[in-house]
């Protein structure tokens, strides 16, 4: 009896061993399962995250280099701007020395037509001044026919040819001149800078 006792409890042993592993390993495999479960999904949100930021830092390049290239633009054109600037000021003033004193008598003889019937000649204040004398004399057959000249306020150099009644007139002053030869000159200045 006592062998059976033993043999009993060796084998109820032996289940509750077999039990208690079998238990163990199933407990174990889920913790296994669980754990790669939770390495898989650790491992895809770092997937995920890293490629967020990939796309971030891609989207920033991208805008940094626009930003870039803008600036470099704007300097550009600011750079051109500036030369056809200071070009414009030194042909503005040649044209203006070139319009003043005597000059302005040949320009005037050169643009009059002999109609001048209700025509007025207006002349820088300063130069009018200046050449009283000498455009009186110039333009006495003119001033004859109703050739008015008279000082203006608003020309710093050159000439207008206005109709008496204010109703138009051809402006042949520095600035208008320097103007009409701008788009020429900025041909020129695009050789130069490109």
């Amino acid at each position: 009896m006592e062998q059976q006792i033993q043999d009993l409890i060796a084998s109820i042993r032996k289940d509750g061993i077999e039990s208690a592993k079998a238990e163990s390993d199933k407990i174990i495999a889920s913790a296994e399962a669980k754990a790669a479960s939770i390495i898989k999904d650790a491992e895809e949100r770092s997937n995920a995250l890293l490629s967020d930021a990939r796309k971030e830092i891609e989207i920033a390049r991208a805008s940094s280099e626009a930003a870039l290239k803008q600036s470099a633009r704007d300097v550009s054109i600011s750079l051109k701007k500036s030369i056809e600037d200071k070009y414009g000021a030194i042909l503005r003033d040649a044209v203006a020395a070139s319009m003043k004193g005597k000059n302005l008598i040949t320009l005037i003889t050169t643009v009059l037509d002999a109609d001048v019937s209700g025509k007025a000649i207006e002349i820088p204040k300063e130069d009018f001044e200046a050449l009283r004398t000498e455009l009186s004399a110039s333009f006495a057959e003119e001033i004859k026919k109703g050739l008015e000249i008279r000082p203006s306020s608003s020309l710093s150099a050159g000439f207008r040819i206005a109709e008496k009644d204010g109703s138009g007139y051809i402006d042949y002053s520095d600035e208008e001149c320097t103007k009409l030869l701008m788009p020429y000159l900025s041909d020129s200045l695009k050789e130069i800078i490109g």
